[in-house]
């Protein structure tokens, strides 16, 4: 094995942000983005993005899961 994983160095967060950014969770972020500007602007009244939050990190953790075992391998 010619790259040594350093334990000090957690690949999770990179891996989650890269599968956030991917075609496959795109669309949900998308939404949890314009939901948060709305909440942001005022203009939501009573509305939370919990529900779009939960979808992109759904989308997320099932992107991430092969890829974060692959480095504990």
């Amino acid at each position: 094995m010619s790259e040594e994983w350093n334990p000090s160095e957690d690949p999770k967060p990179a891996i989650e942000e890269e599968c956030a950014e991917s075609h496959h969770c795109h669309s949900f972020k998308a939404k949890l983005d314009a939901c948060t500007a709305r909440v942001e602007s005022g203009d939501a009244g009573d509305e939370n993005c919990v529900e779009e939050f939960f979808d992109l990190m759904e989308c997320v953790n099932h992107c991430a899961a092969d890829k974060i075992f692959a480095k504990l391998k």
